[in-house]
């Protein structure tokens, strides 16, 4: 329900402002890793947290979930936005993935700006 107030009256719910990132890079998106590495990095639970980094091979660049020691954990791969999430990451910006779901074979990440 929207309501109406004359200009007078309008009065911000909070006087904090808000941040805006003019950069185009305050994305999130939640999928399943590929390649899932359970066995490379046991122990996960949902609520940690990886590093989203770029991995080379040869001429291939891709996304990454990583623990803070470096085990990769699975690739973010096949999704849309995922050109964009490349450019912002080299661009400098960061990432981190939140384990949302983890079993012996999927993991569920929610990927956001850190």
């Amino acid at each position: 329900m929207g309501g109406y107030a004359p200009s007078g009256a309008r009065q911000a719910a909070t006087n904090r402002k808000p941040v805006v990132l003019e950069d185009g890079c305050d994305l999130s998106f939640e999928l399943d890793l590929v390649g899932f590495r359970p066995n490379e990095v046991p122990g996960l639970e949902k609520g940690d947290e990886l590093l989203v980094q770029i991995s080379v091979n040869g001429q291939w660049r891709s996304l990454v979930c990583a623990t803070n020691a470096g085990a990769i954990v699975g690739t973010l791969a096949a999704f849309q936005g995922l050109a964009q999430l490349i450019g912002c990451v080299e661009g400098g910006a960061r990432y981190i993935a939140t384990i949302q779901f983890v079993s012996a074979s999927r993991c569920s990440v929610a990927v956001m700006r850190a």
